[in-house]
């Protein structure tokens, strides 16, 4: 059985690398590729996969990333690229569609608020009167990147006059502007980690003092948290409802004792949580690749 890690970094990640390692104490062959390298061929002689000259032959990969995309026509090489495998009998995991809806956070919360699941007010705009007016009616907003990781780029708002501002910014560069209601936390949410149709373990983010970002990378701290039943059913319909095989899946604790699902990562790191609960998602994620396969 031959399993390719898939990211863009020069050299594995540490999550790609625990990856490669949990594949080979299971005495499958995996190996580290990079996206960029990677080239579709098809034609008479049905589909091959090359990376750099080399045509390869893999049983399954596993996408840490799909690198930095700078322009439309990259994101549509990079996901052809995986739906090719797909086509060739590959299983990709995260499966091409999946990683296209959870990468996009307004496509990923509209499914989930069409299936009921109870997600923070959200508008998408390209009108910066919208936003005006929504940080009049909602007090405080979150004004996130539709695209992007590790919380940066996301500014807490609660005065027009900044979000105007915020807003005309973000539209002369070209972006449309993704306004969220702010969910009073209890200074943490919980990032769920699920595997296949199982719940792995969760971990409470709490954020660092003076701080109202729950992210690891901008430091917040983790301890173990536990998985009553109604989070345990949010977390794996959100990733049934995008087809994770799986997930990071963030959910805030609201004032009134109800849930919101924050987001849902399709590559999700995993050392905070493997810190605070000494589970290794690595090892979990490299099974079920394989019994997928085997299937």
């Amino acid at each position: 059985m031959n399993i390719g890690i898939v990211h863009e970094a020069p050299r594995p990640t540490k999550s790609s690398r625990e990856l490669l390692e949990a594949f080979r104490e299971l005495g499958v062959n995996a190996k580290y590729y990079r996206i960029s390298k990677l080239s579709g061929f098809f034609g008479e002689n049905g589909l091959r996969i090359r990376y750099g000259k080399r045509i390869i032959e893999l049983d399954a990969v596993v996408v840490r990333s799909l690198g930095a995309i700078t322009t439309t026509e990259q994101l549509l090489k990079r996901i052809g690229l995986l739906r090719e495998m797909e086509l060739k009998g590959i299983v990709v995991v995260n499966p091409s569609e999946a990683f296209l809806k959870a990468r996009d956070k307004y496509t990923s919360l509209l499914l989930l608020s069409k299936h009921g699941v109870p997600v923070p007010d959200t508008i998408v705009t390209e009108d910066v009167q919208v936003v005006v007016e929504a940080v009049k009616e909602w007090g405080t907003v979150v004004i996130k990147p539709m695209i992007g990781s590790l919380g940066f780029g996301s500014v807490k708002v609660n005065d027009p006059d900044i979000a105007f501002r915020v807003a005309r910014t973000l539209l002369s560069l070209g972006h449309p502007v993704y306004v969220q209601r702010y969910i009073e936390k209890p200074g943490r949410d919980i990032r769920i980690f699920t595997v296949g149709h199982n719940v792995l373990a969760a971990a409470y983010r709490i954020a660092a003092p003076g701080q109202w970002k729950t992210n690891v990378a901008q430091g917040a701290i983790t301890e173990p948290a536990r998985v009553n039943e109604e989070l345990r059913e949010i977390a794996l319909r959100v990733a049934d409802i995008l087809s994770l095989e799986y997930a990071g899946i963030d959910v805030a604790e609201s004032p009134n004792g109800g849930y919101y699902v924050l987001e849902a990562n399709v590559a999700p790191l995993w050392e905070g949580l493997a810190r605070a609960t000494g589970i290794k998602p690595a090892k979990a994620i490299a099974e079920h690749v394989v019994n997928l396969v085997r299937r």
